[in-house]
């Protein structure tokens, strides 16, 4: 699978493993509170472009679709970002 770098158009390829050595990201939901804050986390794939040497991370897409279930649920509790 090839993605098109959005800094400069060039050919990016996706990274072995999104937990492996400092290519490492997360983000934390901030909508979670309490004792649920301390596990999860979203762990993106690392992604190289070819050309510009940029390295972005990328969530897959079925991540994606859980995370903005959970925000929209989250917003209809009444959660304040």
């Amino acid at each position: 699978m090839e993605k098109k770098c959005p800094l400069c158009g060039g050919i990016m390829i996706k990274g072995r493993t999104k937990q492996a050595g400092y290519a490492r990201y997360f983000w934390k939901e901030p909508w979670r509170k309490g004792l649920s804050r301390l596990g999860g986390g979203v762990y993106p794939y690392p992604w190289l472009c070819l050309s510009c040497g940029a390295v972005i991370p990328y969530v897959e897409e079925r991540e994606l679709e859980k995370i903005n279930k959970e925000y929209e649920r989250a917003k209809l509790q009444g959660f304040r970002n």
